[in-house]
């Protein structure tokens, strides 16, 4: 059946059968004017629910459009309302209870102060302490900001022996390497 003529071929033949062999024959009910009749019928009929599937879905779609404006403006209604009733202990109990009616997360995104042990002091942060870097001597009287990063390791010829302990900055340092191995270049 095609969408432009809702009527089935083997009606189509029908029809011409009627039109061309047996115009001039009548069946009690059923003659060619009959269903000459009954086709117009379906294809007003077809033409009218194409049209009404088609207002169908536009009009669905203008639903779903101002449902999501709906839930929007209403999400943002409730988060004004409790910025707002904020200091309002009352107003804020009725704003928590119609989110709460709505569906909408009662909770509110609050300034909060460091959480504090038993004894009241802040807990102690976890992990590893920061790394401070303070510029070498030379560096730091000359004004100089370079980053933080170590220095490229010192290039010995073959044959060299890599020391063991370095200084910087008055400590002690250990490269990680064997005390007697010589580097390669």
């Amino acid at each position: 059946m095609d969408v432009a003529d809702p009527i089935p071929p083997s009606v189509q033949a029908l029809m011409d059968l009627f039109e061309k062999d047996l115009a001039e024959v009548s069946f009690p009910g059923v003659d060619m004017a009959t269903l000459k009749q009954v086709i117009t019928d379906v294809r007003k009929h077809t033409k009218a629910v194409t049209e009404a599937e088609a207002a169908l879905e536009k009009a669905r779609t203008a639903l779903r459009e101002s449902e999501e404006q709906l839930s929007t403006k209403t999400q943002r209604a409730l988060a004004y309302a409790r910025v707002f009733a904020e200091d309002r202990p009352e107003l804020l109990a009725k704003v928590t209870s119609v989110a709460r009616v709505a569906g909408v997360s009662t909770s509110t995104p609050a300034k909060s102060a460091p959480k504090t042990d038993a004894s009241g002091d802040a807990p102690k942060r976890r992990g590893r302490p920061k790394k401070v870097t303070e510029p070498a001597e030379g560096a730091a009287a000359a004004g100089d900001t370079t980053s933080a990063e170590p220095a490229a390791p010192i290039a010995l010829s073959a044959g060299d022996e890599a020391p063991a302990n370095t200084e910087t900055n008055g400590k002690p340092q250990t490269n990680g390497a064997a005390k007697n191995a010589p580097a390669e270049a």
